[in-house]
């Protein structure tokens, strides 16, 4: 049993989790074609990942990870996005259902899209809010809250580190060299390393531990 996994606890045992910490953790993503070379649920693993370790020091718990995103690459060979109000509309009753259960404050993290998928969660999280439930929503991700890299990576020299830190298995750097390689990527990979992605995964989550502790 992992304490920090909210699909792995009784009832009692999320009760004991809250009143130590009223926290709760909505990693969302996308299935979305990231490159010849890493997996399609990459947004949604990345936002798991750091939510998993920002809740070891916040307290809380991280509740499954979505797998359903709006907009990007569609067309491209494995992407599944959907309409924005169907995810919109998912971002509400999650937020719905976790304030009823007691949590006081709600991190929406998105892996994906900030400026559209990002904009649109704020907006859910305005309108929740603005219903007067008691319940606090603030929205993150890891391209806004990197204090240094800009906003327009997908597939490259970031995410491929990522990945290589994070699951080295899932990643096939040899089908960038496929002369029929469908590529969606804004930046270089060519240089992504494990090392460079284990410093820039520790960036965004010091971060986010950060912002969460001040929304606390």
């Amino acid at each position: 049993m992992d304490d920090r996994r909210y699909e792995e606890l009784t009832p009692i045992e999320l009760a004991e989790a809250r009143a130590r910490a009223s926290l709760a953790y909505v990693p969302i993503g996308s299935t979305e074609f990231h490159g010849p070379h890493l997996p399609v649920g990459f947004d949604a693993l990345h936002a798991q990942a750091v939510c998993l370790a920002a809740v070891e020091q916040t307290g809380g718990v991280v509740l499954p990870p979505t797998f359903w995103g709006t907009r990007g690459h569609e067309g491209y060979p494995g992407s599944l996005l959907l309409q924005e109000e169907t995810i919109a509309a998912l971002a509400t009753d999650i937020l719905g259902r976790l304030a009823q259960q007691g949590y006081r404050l709600i991190v929406l993290f998105t892996g994906h899209w900030p400026e559209v998928q990002g904009g649109l969660l704020k907006r859910v999280a305005q309108e929740h809010m603005g219903r007067g439930d008691g319940a606090r929503v603030i929205v993150l991700d890891p391209l806004t809250i990197h204090p240094t890299e800009a906003r327009t990576e997908h597939a490259g020299r970031i995410e491929t580190s990522v990945m290589l830190h994070l699951r080295p298995d899932l990643v096939h750097m040899e089908r960038l060299e496929a002369p029929d390689a469908l590529k969606a990527i804004t930046a270089d990979c060519v240089d992504a390393t494990a090392e460079y992605g284990k410093a820039w995964f520790e960036a965004v989550v010091e971060e986010t531990v950060r912002r969460v502790k001040e929304a606390l």
